[in-house]
Parts: C-alpha cells; sequence; structure tokens
C-alpha cells in the first residue's frame, strides 16, 4: 500500500488514476521545467480507431525495459501499448451485455502485481492477466452473467437489479485498491436508478455495500429513483483508511417536487471507512439540488498547516463553481473558495414549463467542474481546477420514472453562448483554468477558454501544469501563474487526463495524453480518437531502472469470454518493473452548440 500512495515519488511510473491513492496528480522527480519545457516534441501520435469523443481516461504506465501503457477509451476497450513506439502488445474489448451507458466512456484501470482490474458499462469488473490480456475473473453485481446466475447477498433495494432494468446501470471508472479491495461505484444519476458503492475483493469476491439512497432516510419512495450515483473513483488516505466519494444528483433532475427533504448524500462528498464501508462524514453542497449542482470531480487529499495546526484535508471542486476544503478526520469545512466561474442568479427556481421572464443562471448544469480531475501542487499549495463558465434559463415539468428513460424535468432550456442577448453580467469566456489554494480559499489565477476544458490536469514539483485544451492543444502552464509556456496541436478536442513518467534506459521523460472531442451534449471540440506522446531528453544518472518482478514473460494469446484479447507482440518482459511489492499491496492493505432536444444525454 506504502507504494501506490507514494507512486508518485517514482518518476518512472504512474500506477493509479489519480497517480496515487490521495489523488493529488502530482509527480515529483520531474525534469522538465518552466525553463526547458518548449524542447518538448511528439514522440509519436495514433488514431486508435473506435469511438471518437470518449477518450476521458488516464492512461497508467508500469516501469520496465520496455515499460507497458495501459489505455482505455469508450465502450469498454482496453490496450497494452508501448509506450516508446505506440505498438500495441494486445488489446481487449469487452461485448457488454447491457446497452451502452451515460457516459460510454472509460475512465482507466488499476493493476496490482500481475493483473489490470478493468470496469465494464454493465456493472462489472474483469480481472485480466496484465501480459497478456487473458480474462482471469468477472465480478458483476447484477442477477445475470452469461446466463449464469449471479448471487445478490444485498438488501432488497438492490434486488431488482439486472441488466435489462435501466440503461443507467452502468460505470465507467477504475476501481481503486484499498486493503485487499476494490472500491467502485456506479453511474446512472440521470436514469432513475438508486446509488451504492461496492467493495470487491481482487479475487472477486463481494465484501460490502454502502447504500447511497438509504431508503431509511430519504422521505417516502423517492430513494427508488433517487440517483446520489458515483461519477468518479475516490481519493483514499491510507494512514486514516479514509476514503472520499464524489457523489452525484438526486433523481429526478430539476423536479425537486417528488423528492422532499435533504436528498441524503446526493450533491457533495461521502467519508467512509475504506475497509469496513461504515459512514464517517458527507457534505451535500446542493441539498434537495434543483439544478443538478452535484460534485461529480474527484477529490484529492493532503497535508497543510491551518491556524498553526498540521492537518490531514479533503478537497474538491464541484458544479457550483467553488472549491471546497475539509478536515478528513472530522468532516469540518475548512474552508470554501472564491468562485472560479461566475454565479448569476445561482439560486433562483426556474418557472414551470414557461421561459419567458425565467432568469439567468449560472453556473449550469455542466458546472462549474463536472467530471474534470483537478491536479494539486504541494510545493506552491495550488490546485488546478477546470470549469464551464456558460449562464443558461431553463423551465421544469414534472417528471415521471419510466425505465430505460432519462427520467428528469427538464422542459426547455437555452445557453447564454447560442443567442442574441446574453446576460450583461456575463463576461462572454464559455470555460476556465484556475489556480486555487485551497486552505485560504483564494483564487491565485484564471486562464479563459474559448471552449470549457473537459479533461484533467497533472502539476509537477518543477512548477509546471499539464493539461488539455477543448479547441485542440495540450499545453504546459507556470502552476503559480496560470501563464501558457507551452503547447501542441492535436487537432482534436482533448477531454483526457495527461501523465508523465520518465523512461532511464532511454534518458526521456515522456508526456501521454489523449482526446476526441470528449464532453456533453454533442462534445467540445473537433471529434477524433487521438493518443499522443510527447518526449525530451533528460539526465537520468540519478534513476535507476526498476529492478523486474520474477512474473512469468508474455506469451501470445487469445480470449473469448466476454471479449477478445490480440496477440501479444513482445517477448521481452516489458513492463515487468511494477515491482514484487505490488504483488501483495491488494491484499495488504469545430466547435460546440448549446441546444437541441431536452431527451439528450447528459453527462454527469
Amino acid at each position: 500500500m506504502e507504494m501506490l500512495r507514494n507512486s508518485l515519488s517514482n518518476p518512472e511510473t504512474w500506477l493509479l488514476y489519480g497517480g496515487g491513492l490521495r489523488n493529488q496528480r502530482h509527480m515529483q522527480g520531474s525534469a522538465i521545467t518552466p525553463e526547458n519545457v518548449s524542447e518538448l516534441s511528439l514522440e509519436w501520435q495514433t488514431n486508435v480507431g473506435v469511438t471518437p469523443g470518449q477518450y476521458q481516461g488516464t492512461p497508467l504506465i508500469v516501469p520496465g525495459d520496455p515499460p507497458i501503457m495501459y489505455q482505455t477509451n469508450g465502450p469498454d476497450h482496453l490496450r497494452a501499448m508501448n509506450p516508446r513506439t505506440g505498438d500495441v502488445l494486445w488489446h481487449y474489448d469487452y461485448d457488454s451485455l447491457a446497452e451502452v451507458g451515460d457516459p460510454s466512456a472509460n475512465r482507466g484501470v488499476t493493476i496490482l502485481g500481475d493483473t489490470v482490474y478493468f470496469t465494464t458499462l454493465d456493472m462489472g469488473i474483469i480481472a485480466l492477466d496484465r501480459y497478456t490480456g487473458e480474462e482471469k475473473w468477472f465480478f458483476n453485481q447484477a442477477k445475470t452473467y452469461r446466463d449464469e446466475q449471479v448471487e445478490n447477498p444485498d438488501s432488497e433495494i438492490h434486488d431488482e437489479l439486472n441488466f435489462t432494468r435501466n440503461v443507467g446501470f452502468s460505470s465507467g471508472i477504475p476501481p481503486i485498491p484499498y486493503d485487499g479491495n476494490l472500491l467502485k461505484g456506479s453511474f446512472g444519476g440521470e436514469w432513475g436508478v438508486t446509488g451504492w458503492i461496492d467493495a470487491v475483493s481482487t479475487d472477486g469476491e463481494h465484501q460490502w455495500r454502502f447504500d447511497t439512497t438509504p431508503h431509511d432516510q430519504w422521505v417516502g419512495d423517492a430513494w427508488r429513483h433517487g440517483s446520489t450515483t458515483v461519477w468518479q473513483p475516490p481519493a483514499v488516505d491510507a494512514e486514516s483508511g479514509t476514503a472520499v466519494f464524489p457523489m452525484g444528483n438526486p433523481g429526478p433532475d430539476f423536479d425537486a417536487t417528488v423528492r422532499p427533504g435533504w436528498n441524503q448524500y446526493s450533491t457533495g462528498k461521502l467519508a467512509l471507512d475504506a475497509s469496513s464501508g461504515e459512514y464517517r462524514w458527507h457534505f451535500q453542497e446542493s441539498p434537495h439540488d434543483w439544478w443538478d449542482y452535484d460534485s461529480p470531480s474527484p477529490p484529492f487529499i493532503f497535508d497543510a498547516e491551518v491556524n498553526g495546526e498540521e492537518r490531514t484535508l479533503a478537497s474538491w471542486p464541484g458544479k457550483s463553481g467553488w472549491l471546497f476544503t475539509f478536515d478528513l478526520e472530522t468532516g469540518e469545512m475548512v474552508e470554501r473558495s472564491q468562485e472560479y466561474v461566475q454565479h448569476i442568479n445561482m439560486w433562483a427556481l426556474p418557472k414551470h414549463e414557461d421561459m419567458e421572464g425565467t432568469p439567468w443562471n449560472a453556473p449550469n448544469l455542466l458546472g462549474g467542474t463536472n467530471p474534470q480531475p483537478p491536479a494539486y501542487d504541494p510545493e506552491t499549495r495550488t490546485a488546478v481546477i477546470m470549469g464551464q463558465n456558460i449562464p443558461w434559463k431553463i423551465s421544469w415539468t414534472d417528471a415521471e420514472y419510466e425505465a430505460q428513460k432519462l427520467y428528469w424535468g427538464l422542459h426547455g432550456f437555452e445557453f447564454a453562448n447560442n443567442v442574441e442577448d446574453p446576460p450583461e453580467e456575463w463576461n462572454g469566456d464559455p470555460g476556465v483554468i484556475a489556480g486555487i489554494d485551497p486552505v485560504s480559499g483564494e483564487v491565485k489565477w484564471q486562464n479563459w477558454r474559448e471552449i470549457p476544458p473537459w479533461g484533467g490536469a497533472m502539476t509537477t514539483d518543477t512548477g509546471l501544469t499539464f493539461t488539455g485544451a477543448s479547441e485542440g492543444q495540450v499545453l504546459a502552464l507556470d502552476t503559480e501563474t496560470g501563464e501558457e509556456l507551452w503547447s501542441a496541436d492535436l487537432g482534436v478536442g482533448v477531454g483526457g487526463d495527461p501523465v508523465s513518467w520518465i523512461d532511464p534506459a532511454e534518458g526521456t521523460q515522456y508526456l501521454a495524453i489523449q482526446g476526441g472531442g470528449e464532453g456533453p451534449l454533442g462534445g467540445y471540440g473537433e471529434q477524433g480518437d487521438v493518443l499522443a506522446v510527447y518526449s525530451m531528453e533528460v539526465d537520468t544518472g540519478a534513476t535507476e531502472t526498476a529492478t523486474p518482478t520474477e512474473t512469468a514473460e508474455p506469451t501470445p494469446t487469445e480470449t473469448e469470454a466476454g471479449g477478445g484479447t490480440t496477440e501479444t507482440t513482445s517477448g521481452s518482459g516489458p513492463g515487468l518493473g511494477v515491482l514484487s511489492a505490488l504483488a501483495g499491496i491488494g491484499g495488504a492493505a469545430a466547435g460546440y452548440a448549446f441546444g437541441g432536444e431536452s431527451d439528450e444525454d447528459e453527462e454527469e
């Protein structure tokens, strides 16, 4: 567990979705600096070849000679690649038994020892041999899989769960490992589902479930379609054993009349004991929400001095356009930042089936910050946040639940960037990248964008922030000032998350990012299917190549059940440097135009 918690202290790796269990996305030991970042150049670029617009993931890097990159995209595609060349070692294409969920993106995998764990859109977790792609086991909490009955040990609340009940039961986020288990939640917040968080052992056995729409804490039967799902992975503090999960909207959106009360656990963050699933604390940014102001972005955990006392804190941005910081142990709010997107009539209620005279609201249903992962630089105490900044106006209608249909009360809507007379208060900038001190709440800088950014960020200990732009570039910014220092054109809207690593055998630091015009309601920027890797020669004299494990060398394989795996092309043991310690971790511890019909799929 220590290796995963501190994985980014080893610049040769990127072993978890958020870089480490705490989700800081902060690389230590980087050789790329503000002074030399202009020397970055394209090493290779490829068109992945499937599903434009579903490249929201974070590639993982396991060290070795050569290393292995594990890259995913929706719906349910996984590749093992040589990150030096872009050669595909094997790929796994899962054939879902359910209709594709919303969104159909896959945001990454988790690796422990010789196993890669992959979440499927029909609510499964698949364990694959990470060298060959051969399937080891499959877990699904639904009643059926591959025509076999699967026992559901949980309460009556979820007995009705099956693949045909609702297209909204899906998940595309990586399961996060802790104390021998994999932690994961469910998608489906706009489809009238019930929300939950599962722990599944690393050998595929269900351990516990936390109901995020608890029937004894909601009024009447509102919990039955109360949503409150988990759009992104949690941050985990290994020292305290606390996992903080991002919580989605209550269902239905926009018609709160059918769900009286606070709608427990929705629109905020929920802290659980990561081993047992026991409740610790929660916070709701918008109780009894009318505006879809949920909190899908993954949190991050860090240590900082507050009023002269060293404390462990959890912080996150939300659709509300604020960055919240809480004491991890007590659940006490430490700070709510200055707004980093504009607030215009934020809490004004919409009218029922009447757009006339309806006020402009900002943020809109997309945020603020949606699923975009923030990054945190502890050296400068700066959180880098991505946000939307487009006012909208809406009317609502009475929502009625119907299986496999969007469950919301949105009647009419229009966005300020699509009208001739937008609100005077709006600055006209649809998106922003912002640097915020999560302890003081100060917004240090704002880098306004012509198109809202949809991808995540990473920071380095040399003062750089890497992120993607929906306008089609990968960017390097000065973390303290937000100044753009370097950019490269991908030709597509970039909705993926950057990662960087050093390959000492090559004397090179690499930067990888993917994109395809990700975003809601048709996407942001040009659509495509691009994965690009940039490189720079660096001095790696102080870095030793990771020691190979004793794991068997990869062999060609062909997998049939549930998915397909192509032949492995490497015979030299790529990525063996994951280190034998990892094997025990599981047991030890173009453009955009808003508008159109109101029944379009909505992201988060």
